[in-house]
């Protein structure tokens, strides 16, 4: 299990990529086999998995399915010849469905940090800082 990764559930590292052939072929069908640059379907054997830079974002340390793009082959040859900016390709990563998320953590077995509330709400104290900002009565007027 690498520390890289995050916390995850006794996974094995196989391939180029940190993830199994298996984790692979998962990853694909869970994003319905479609390319996520050019929005078409492929079979998936024509299928990558691309790994996003990590230089300038510290969050993909927490959740790996956020590193990947699955994309068709003409998309990857494209993404490294004429750079995408990793903007944009962190954009695709975010307007992935919930469904989709929900089940690339589950391939990659991601366990999220457990919350943890406040030792201690004292709530007069809670109280006074929500109202005390604002005048009276400016709650109830919505504003």
């Amino acid at each position: 299990m690498s520390r890289v990764m995050g916390v995850y559930a006794g996974m094995q590292e196989t391939s180029t990529q940190g993830l199994t052939p298996l984790q692979e072929q998962k990853f694909k069908i869970a994003l319905e086999n479609t390319c996520e640059l050019c929005r078409e379907y492929f079979p998936s054997s024509s299928l990558e998995l691309h790994r996003i830079s990590r230089r300038n974002y510290r969050e993909m340390n927490r959740d790996a399915s956020t590193r990947f793009l699955v994309v068709c082959t003409y998309c990857h040859a494209h993404i490294h010849a004429l750079p995408v900016p990793v903007g944009r390709q962190r954009k695709i990563v975010r307007n992935r469905s919930f469904f989709s998320r929900r089940d690339l953590r589950k391939i990659l077995g991601y366990v999220p940090k457990r919350y943890e509330p406040p030792q201690s709400v004292d709530p007069s104290q809670a109280y006074e800082e929500y109202f005390g900002r604002c005048s009276p009565g400016s709650y109830i007027m919505g504003g």
